[in-house]
């Protein structure tokens, strides 16, 4: 299968970079891929029109069977793979129109973020197939635009190679931890990931005179989240460092503030299970508690009941660290998720044959 990828963000970039990156490599695992993306963060706008222009050249040139495109990219594009009978598929992990409140940006980038995010939605509406992240988001944006029995949703994965090479004695070494009991949260703390209740579970913790510690490794813990300053944060953190961070952990934590129509895909989630860690995240969550139960070694907390998680914990942590983990975790990994896709794309494909 001849698959043209193009996306609005560099791939270098540890956030979204490095998950799109490392689905980008298994993907190619499955096909022949192509894959067009921002360089860097400078003359962004200028960059943007260059993908559009080439993504237009690589589809009349190569004419792959698919074009796949994510955020501010696709609005030309799509017509012309269309007008060439190209199947269009969609990745769709936000509703930026409502997301953009919670953006840490000025007002008049957030204006210019809200101008795209509405030009874009029409890429979205005009696809032939969407690939979401999560089955809120899909559920939502059936009920808003319409049922495309060819959508479809796909939580993230992990990448075997991004496994730490240091054994958990060595990572603690590594940053220089103690005899606590460590809790460990990585990756960038956007509003949604609801860290002030990280923080608020400390001071439970320091209250019940808890040997735990909460470490945030790699984005900076912002003073509104944490403004006693009892979370230790240690930024910034590339993606080799968070896995080692990982490994150093007695458990791994992952909150979230339901603030979003999507709760998101945590890719930290997915890091944690490749690290073999069990996994302390929110109840009643799709993405997250059902995840964990699958994963069948982690537990399940109301993190905004602070005092009555923070005891849940401390009765757990007693055997929860030393608990084997049973789950197969490939089930979790890239390799499973594109290969998902690749049986949904197929099929859209053969609709056209049929």
């Amino acid at each position: 299968m001849k698959i043209l990828y193009s996306c609005s963000f560099d791939l270098e970039g540890y956030k979204e970079g490095g998950a799109t990156r490392q689905k980008l490599k298994i993907l190619n695992k499955y096909t022949k891929l192509r894959v067009i993306s921002l360089n860097g963060n400078s003359f962004k706008l200028l960059q943007l029109l260059f993908i559009e222009f080439k993504t237009i050249v690589l589809l009349l040139k190569n004419k792959p069977q698919v074009f796949i495109s994510r955020g501010f990219v696709g609005y030309f594009s799509q017509k012309i793979a269309k007008f060439l009978k190209v199947k269009t598929v969609r990745e769709v992990h936000a509703d930026a129109i409502e997301e953009v409140q919670y953006y840490d940006k000025n007002f008049i980038e957030k204006f210019f973020i809200l101008l795209l995010a509405k030009l874009f939605l029409t890429v979205d509406l005009q696809s032939d197939m969407r690939i979401f992240n999560h089955p809120h988001l899909l559920k939502w944006f059936r009920s808003k635009y319409f049922h495309s029995k060819n959508d479809f949703f796909c939580y993230n994965g992990f990448d075997f190679e991004s496994k730490s090479s240091l054994s958990k004695k060595q990572a603690r070494k590594k940053f220089k931890f103690g005899n606590k009991k460590y809790l460990i949260f990585t990756g960038s703390n956007s509003f949604w990931h609801g860290v002030s209740y990280l923080s608020n579970l400390q001071k439970s913790f320091n209250k019940l005179n808890a040997n735990i510690q909460i470490v945030c490794g790699g984005g900076k813990v912002n003073n509104s989240d944490d403004p006693g300053n009892i979370l230790k944060n240690i930024s910034p953190l590339n993606g080799k460092d968070c896995a080692d961070l990982i490994m150093a952990a007695d458990a791994c934590i992952l909150p979230a503030r339901q603030s979003r129509i999507s709760p998101g895909s945590p890719l930290k989630l997915y890091d944690y299970i490749l690290h073999k860690k069990p996994v302390i995240t929110v109840k009643n969550l799709k993405g997250y508690s059902d995840e964990v139960l699958k994963y069948k070694n982690g537990i399940l907390v109301d993190f905004s009941k602070s005092h009555k998680a923070a005891k849940i914990i401390i009765n757990t942590m007693k055997f929860l660290h030393k608990k084997k983990l049973k789950t197969k975790i490939d089930n979790f990994s890239w390799d499973q998720v594109i290969l998902k896709w690749i049986k949904f794309i197929n099929i859209l494909i053969k609709k056209n044959l049929n």
